[in-house]
Order: structure tokens, then sequence, then C-alpha cells
């Protein structure tokens, strides 16, 4: 769901290309509803038993897949479009570049030290050249509607946070796919635990937590947790839906999260961010000029693994001390100035001896562009 969010960002170069074009974007059921109020979308395709009918009767002028996963780039083949950019199969079913374009993107999938250790480009910068889109460091276009901006402003009242303070939502969570996106619950109080020691004014902050369905229970226990010290910490709703947690994430202030949707949600909403990463790459993150990346202290980082063997596990091994101090000094300096603006990396990228194991490639959407005749 963060790559359709993060994808979003190919649009306003969509319409520069192609100012009179007219967009379907073709995605998850599940994942459409982050496409709601988008200007730049003309019509959403929710994948589903109808899409291979609607495919083959609609026509478009050019047809774009960004993601290297069979499905996704059986559609593209399945597309009537003249023009194919991105990916696409063989006829024998292999995963291959529809033009030089593509080639980079391609390379970079298959050769895990590049991936890791080389590259420096954001995903999206990557998705655009292989789609053969100029590149100029566009955001993320995330658009709330009125109802959703006055739940925010409900979000900040029950954590009874006024304008001239500041809520840091802390995204607690991540999907099934990749668990070691997220904290240890101890690990999670120690941390928020740590920052809330660290502020100048804790009596103009407080706390938010943040997620989806599967971490009601979680950020329940953490705020118990942290309400007997003291702490001022509210939990926002986690079952009303991925708009509805848009919501909650423009309450805030700023944001800490894992690489995870929240994450995408708040850069999408032009939050002040601090991440974290353990299995994941960095660099592939823009943050636009308002963030704190923190690298797990492991020496095999990033990895892109579902599950690991090792005893220490980079989710728990995070520099606590320095992300706590990173978190507090953000807080302090939006109470302070009523903005934050720089980018920081904590952590060291270390090069290890062996050879990562294979990697697999993240989901992520797929557009159709079509011009009118």
């Amino acid at each position: 769901m963060g790559d359709v969010l993060r994808m979003t960002a190919l649009l306003p170069a969509l319409r520069r290309a192609h100012r009179d074009a007219h967009i379907t974007w073709l995605t998850r059921p599940e994942c459409a509803p982050l496409l709601d109020h988008n200007p730049l979308v003309d019509r959403v395709l929710m994948l589903g038993d109808a899409t291979l009918a609607t495919l083959e009767s609609l026509r478009f002028d050019l047809a774009l897949c960004p993601e290297k996963s069979v499905p996704a780039c059986a559609l593209l083949d399945v597309a009537r479009a003249p023009v194919k950019k991105g990916f696409g199969l063989d006829a024998g079913g292999a995963i291959v570049p529809m033009d030089p374009d593509a080639d980079a993107l391609y390379a970079l999938g298959l050769d895990n030290h590049s991936k890791f250790f080389e590259n420096t480009k954001s995903a999206q910068q990557l998705a655009a050249e292989a789609l053969g889109i100029p590149w100029h460091d566009d955001r993320y276009v995330v658009v709330l509607n009125d109802d959703e901006r006055a739940l925010a402003r409900g979000d900040r009242e029950l954590a009874r946070v006024r304008d001239d303070e500041v809520l840091v939502g802390w995204n607690t969570g991540c999907g099934p796919r990749y668990p070691y996106k997220r904290l240890d619950v101890d690990d999670q109080v120690h941390l928020m635990k740590e920052t809330w020691r660290r502020l100048r004014t804790p009596g103009r902050t407080a706390f938010a937590m943040l997620g989806g369905p599967d971490d009601a229970d979680r950020n329940a226990e953490v705020a118990r947790r942290l309400a007997r010290e003291g702490i001022a910490v509210a939990e926002t709703p986690c079952d009303g839906g991925l708009r509805r947690g848009l919501a909650s994430v423009a309450a805030c202030d700023m944001v800490v999260s894992g690489d995870t949707l929240g994450l995408h949600m708040a850069l999408g909403l032009r939050k002040p961010v601090v991440a974290w990463f353990g299995i994941t790459c960095h660099q592939e993150i823009d943050v636009f000029g308002r963030g704190v990346l923190v690298l797990a202290d492991v020496p095999c980082r990033p990895c892109w693994l579902r599950s690991c063997s090792l005893e220490t596990k980079c989710y728990r091994s995070l520099p606590w001390d320095d992300t706590a101090s990173a978190v507090a000094e953000m807080a302090d300096g939006l109470l302070r100035d009523g903005s934050w603006d720089g980018e920081l990396l904590i952590g060291e990228l270390l090069r290890p001896d062996r050879v990562p194991p294979p990697l697999g490639d993240s989901p992520g959407p797929i557009l159709h562009l079509s011009e009118p005749a």
C-alpha cells in the first residue's frame, strides 16, 4: 500500500507530459481508497473478476507498469495500447523490461550489491526513469476532504493538544509481508519513554498511537504502559480504514515510523518524519528535506528478508538513545520555530563481506494513461 502512495509522485510528471490525458489507475481493492479525491487520476479500476474483460474492452494510448511481478506484468500484456513501458512478460512467463528505459531498474533488481550499497535514487525516481517519465522530484499526491480534516481536528482535541502544541504520531505496526518492520512492544515503550524524558517542554507535547486493525491491541498496551508513567498519550482509531488512518496522521505534527504505509502517509501529508530502517533500503525513501533516517546497528542490513535465523534481529538493534534524541529535538524544534526542516542520517550503511541473499520486490500499482483522440 505504501508503494501506491509513493507512485502518486509520478502523476504530476504524467500531467506535464500529457496535459489533456485521461489517466486510469489499476490497483487492488484494498489500496483503492488511497486514491480517493486525487485530482490527477480520472478513473480507478480495482482488480477483480472483471479485470480482464475490462482491459480487453478499453483502449489506451500508453500503458505503464513500474512493478516487477508476474500478475502486474501479465496485466500490462493484456492491456490494449500501442505503447507499453516498464515491465511485462516474455512468452515463457519471465519478467522483462519493455524497452531500454527499464533496463537499469531491471538490473538493479538482480544485483543486491548495487541495490543495497550503490543506488542513491528514490524508488519513485527509479520508477519514473523506467517508464520514460521526466523526473523533477515531485511530491506524493494525497488529498483529504472536509470530513477527513474534521476527523483530524477531532483527534487533536482527543489528545488535548492545542494548535500551538505538538502531537507526535507513533506508527507502531506494519503489514504481514515483512514483520521485521515493526518494533517489539517493550522496545516501542522504551523508545517513547526515552523520547519523553528528553523533551524540553513535555507539558506542550503529546503522543498519538497510529496503526491499522492488527495494531489495536499492541497500541492499547503501549498506551497503558506509558500512561502509568504520566506520559500524555492518546489512541487513534485503528479500525476505520485507510482514509480514517490518513486523517489521524494529518492530526499529527510529526510522525515516527518504520518503513511502512504509515511513513508514506506522513510523507504524502508533508509531515516531518523520523523513520527507522532494518531490512529495507533507506536510500529509496525520499523525505523531501524534512526527516531523520535511522539505520539499525547490524552489519547484515538491508536484506529484504521476510524471516531471519540470526539471534540479533535488526528491529531490536536500533541506536535507541540517538533515535529518542532525534524525535525529541524534532518535537522541540516544531514548538520553537513552528516548522522543522533538514535531513539527518543516524547510523552507518555497513558493507558486509558476504553477498546478501536474493531479494524479492515489493508490490506497486499499475498506471494506464489514455490520451483522447
